[in-house]
């Protein structure tokens, strides 16, 4: 089993997701998405998502930050062939992984484009829904990229986005200082580590209607969890945000690779699915 003291540069930053095309390792953000969409809790979210939008048989719907493409193509199929998908993400090479991945299915009406949130080429109502799950956290500009999904949207039309809170991720360790130090340094490796405790009122603040908030909390399995956090605490050492040695930050991970191995690891996190009409 691969364990958490292995050498750091053999992960990476889930804060970094704008970097994916600059990364030594594209294929690590790759395989974590797998990873993540694997989970149960996953799988209830998308299918919260999705049924969030309403109805969507004939539908044009986008989805922005689509990644690898999965989500999208589970709303080809919804939408039917009078309908058509757009999946749009910021990586060059997560458009690449989502189109390699249609062409499995390409009655499927879906496509893929790099497009940046904050400037969507699309015009002004071009979509009766628009979805958005954890890609606002790694954005720069909030209010302009909040504002693109909106504008794009028909009045009328649903919005539905998913966002994590992460200075809600829970961690069963006997260490409580040291672990609410990593908490913190984990929320703050993302730009928008409280995304899900604002959801509401920014989109409220823009005249979302009929607004709804589902709170979905995530257990992290164990390789979940180490692939989550390994990367950014060992950036967190050795940039010093996190005042700790390469001793602490292991002596920190051991208890909970000895209840993983025991079965009596337990990790989780929050986030919070919004929908509402434009």
């Amino acid at each position: 089993m691969t364990t958490a003291t292995d050498s750091p540069s053999q992960h990476q930053d889930v804060g970094r997701f704008t970097t994916v095309d600059s990364a030594d390792r594209s294929a690590w953000f790759i395989e974590f998405m797998d990873l993540a969409n694997g989970l149960p809790e996953y799988r209830r979210m998308r299918g919260e998502l999705a049924a969030s939008l309403g109805e969507l048989s004939g539908k044009r719907v986008l989805e922005v930050g689509s990644g690898t493409g999965d989500d999208a193509r589970e709303l080809a199929a919804l939408v039917g062939s009078e309908g058509k998908v757009v999946g749009t993400d910021i990586s060059a090479a997560m458009v690449a992984e989502a189109d390699r991945r249609a062409a499995r299915q390409p009655t499927l009406p879906v496509r893929f484009a790099v497009e940046d949130m904050r400037r969507l080429s699309f015009g002004n109502g071009a979509f009766d829904a628009t979805t958005a799950k954890l890609v606002r956290q790694h954005c720069d500009d909030l209010d302009t990229a909040d504002d693109e999904l909106l504008r794009v949207t028909r009045s009328g039309g649903r919005v539905a986005v998913f966002d994590y809170d992460f200075d809600t991720l829970t961690v069963d360790h006997p260490d409580r200082r040291a672990t609410r130090e990593v908490v913190h340094c984990f929320c703050d490796g993302h730009r928008n580590g409280w995304n899900g405790r604002a959801l509401a009122r920014r989109f409220l603040d823009r005249g979302l209607r009929e607004v709804s908030l589902t709170p979905h909390t995530v257990r992290m399995p164990w390789v979940f969890f180490r692939r989550s956090l390994q990367g950014r605490l060992a950036e967190a050492v050795a940039s010093g945000a996190l005042s700790w040695s390469q001793q602490e930050l292991q002596a920190w991970w051991q208890p909970l690779e000895a209840a993983e191995e025991r079965g009596r690891f337990f990790a989780s996190i929050t986030g919070f699915v919004l929908a509402g009409t434009r």
